[in-house]
């Protein structure tokens, strides 16, 4: 560094003399004007900018943080000396910056991932997330303020005739084709629905068709604003009759406020797992249908996609005292589960601990959904082995309602980082006029069971 600098000096001191040699005194004084302006913005970028700041304490941290390694050297004095990963550059992003590192001959990504809380705490931002998009290089991603601090409502509901008059064009819907009807958010959907938004400003889709969705979180996270998010998205393509809702509700006070939003509603342990096996039927009835004709299934009223959402999932698979119900249940998720993915059945579970013994087969729901958590150790169990040291903290999302209440991280099928994101609030107010104008008193469609 030493050497830089007074190579530095020595080419801004030949330039200056050319230059006096040249056009004389008052062009010298000019370049001493700029060369002293340029020195005091390169001083308070260097005191006061986040990219500056960043690269003057990274030795240290390295160092802190044991990133550091020990290189043999040829000389009398010293016998080795400190390497660290070197910061390749930083750019910024809409909320903070990104900075990219190239890491030391051995060392893996989770050399700084598993020490992202600590670099966030360093450099005083809200938090650093770890990424490695090529091999030898990880990007820790820093974000300046929680873009999802704030709760948001989800936009209001049209009326069930502008549904109707969207779902005309239903017919050049097909699942995994972009066509313009789509920009309109209430044109009739199945394969997926926005529920929210990422943190990076971006809307939160959560895939429906083809998958299966699980959602784990303590008692107030905001599960029922994902599982009424997904109700409210669907009611237009419900209506157009193309899907169906079924609920178990076995707490009897979160779907139960709009029971008749749904084609089947079961709240009573027996109830539930006859709905289940219902369920497991009729799949198993269209898979006879289709068996050597079609591929891929695509939404009908004749043929509808059909969303099984189950309420504490726990209650039916570990915590009911009846143990043929119990084994009944097991039985139709692990059916539904393992098998209804193509042929129009997803489920949506709801949990409160994510336990192997309470939940045996989380492994068969593809699209997981961490909100808020007691554990560290909970987070992999939910989104796979490696998702906590990639940034998905959710044992440290606030447990205030207006800060955390939501917030979670998601794991796709197709996406193996963990993706930070907020369900929308669906308030009383909402549900309150989704039955009012969906329900079975408000010329909606179907009846529960």
């Amino acid at each position: 560094m030493v050497r830089i600098w007074a190579l530095l000096v020595a080419v801004l001191w030949v330039v200056f003399e050319a230059v006096r040699a040249k056009a004389g005194a008052v062009a010298s004084d000019l370049l001493v004007a700029v060369y002293l302006t340029a020195g005091v913005v390169f001083v308070w970028w260097w005191l006061f900018s986040f990219a500056a700041r960043v690269r003057r304490g990274w030795p240290a941290l390295t160092k802190a943080i044991g990133a550091w390694q020990q290189e043999p050297v040829s000389r009398i004095d010293e016998t080795f000396e400190y390497r660290y990963p070197r910061i390749v550059r930083i750019r910024r992003h809409e909320l903070g910056f990104d900075v990219t590192v190239s890491l030391l001959p051995g060392q893996v990504p989770k050399n700084l991932g598993d020490h992202v809380e600590g670099i966030a705490h360093t450099w005083h931002v809200f938090r650093v997330e770890a990424s490695s998009p090529a091999r030898g290089v990880v990007v820790l991603r820093v974000w300046f303020t929680d873009p999802l601090a704030v709760p948001f409502e989800a936009p209001l509901m049209p009326s069930v005739g502008d549904v109707v008059k969207r779902a005309a064009g239903l017919a050049v819907l097909r699942y995994g084709r972009t066509t313009p009807e789509r920009e309109d958010p209430w044109v009739p959907e199945f394969a997926s629905a926005e529920i929210g938004r990422c943190d990076d400003g971006s809307p939160w889709r959560l895939r429906l068709h083809g998958t299966h969705v699980l959602v784990a979180g303590v008692t107030g996270a905001g599960k029922g604003s994902v599982l009424w998010g997904v109700v409210r998205a669907l009611l237009p393509a419900a209506r157009a009759g193309i899907v169906q809702l079924w609920a178990c509700d076995p707490m009897r006070m979160e779907l139960s406020f709009g029971r008749s939003l749904f084609q089947r509603y079961a709240c009573e342990p027996a109830a539930m797992v006859e709905l289940l096996e219902a369920a497991a039927a009729e799949m198993n009835r269209r898979a006879q249908t289709f068996a050597g004709k079609v591929r891929k299934h695509e939404p009908s009223s004749k043929c509808p996609f059909v969303v099984v959402i189950v309420d504490e999932l726990a209650f039916l698979t570990a915590y009911q005292p009846d143990r043929d119900l119990r084994k009944r249940a097991d039985a139709a998720i692990a059916t539904l589960t393992s098998q209804g993915r193509s042929v129009g059945f997803c489920v949506i579970g709801a949990l409160q601990d994510p336990r192997k013994e309470v939940m045996n087969i989380r492994n068969l729901f593809p699209d997981r959904i961490a909100l808020r958590l007691d554990e560290p150790n909970q987070v992999d169990m939910v989104l796979g082995n490696g998702a906590r040291e990639r940034g998905a903290a959710a044992e440290l999302i606030s447990p205030d309602p207006e800060i955390g209440a939501g917030v979670g991280y998601v794991k796709r099928e197709t996406q193996p980082e963990p993706v930070r994101v907020r369900a929308a609030f669906v308030s009383d107010e909402a549900i309150e006029a989704m039955v009012r104008d969906y329900g079975r008193s408000g010329g909606g469609f179907g009846s529960a069971a």
